[in-house]
């Protein structure tokens, strides 16, 4: 392909393209600031009492009153109350569940606190324990050398 022939292509197409998105541009635009329509045909439904709104309002407090005034009360023993009853898990059950719980949690709490504040004991390590035992016990002034009958040396 000559390079004439490649220009004249990007020429076609610079061209074509810009028509088109001039085109489209105003095509887009729609103005509808003279062609506003009121709708004054559309009445809305009258405001009162004979809407669904206090229909509802009405049998949901006639229901209330009814429940209100046939519900057994507190005191009685209801067919239904006796029957959950029967498969509830007494409070007994429950009651040592929890101290079981709680005496497990207590002793978990003191292992854990116990093992974050172990520490491993003091020792001071020498880097020659072998020099401990180089001197002689035995002529030694009094007082010069600190008594070390309790000190043992760990290998290792």
């Amino acid at each position: 392909m000559s390079l004439a022939r490649a220009s004249l292509l990007l020429r076609q197409k610079h061209t074509v393209g810009s028509v088109s998105l001039i085109q489209r541009r105003f095509a887009s635009h729609d103005s509808h600031a003279h062609h506003e329509h009121h709708d004054d045909t559309h009445y809305s439904r009258e405001a009162g009492f004979s809407t669904p709104f206090w229909r509802n309002t009405v049998l949901l407090s006639l229901l209330a009153v009814g429940f209100y005034k046939w519900a057994p009360s507190p005191n009685q023993d209801v067919y239904l109350t006796r029957w959950l009853a029967q498969y509830t898990t007494p409070s007994e059950i429950w009651a040592a569940i929890n101290e079981k719980h709680l005496l497990l949690s207590q002793q978990a709490s003191d292992n854990a606190i116990l093992q974050a504040d172990a520490k491993r004991p003091n020792l001071h390590r020498y880097r020659y324990p072998q020099i401990l035992d180089t001197g002689s016990p035995h002529l030694q002034p009094v007082g010069r050398v600190a008594d070390m009958s309790s000190t043992a040396v760990r290998s290792g």
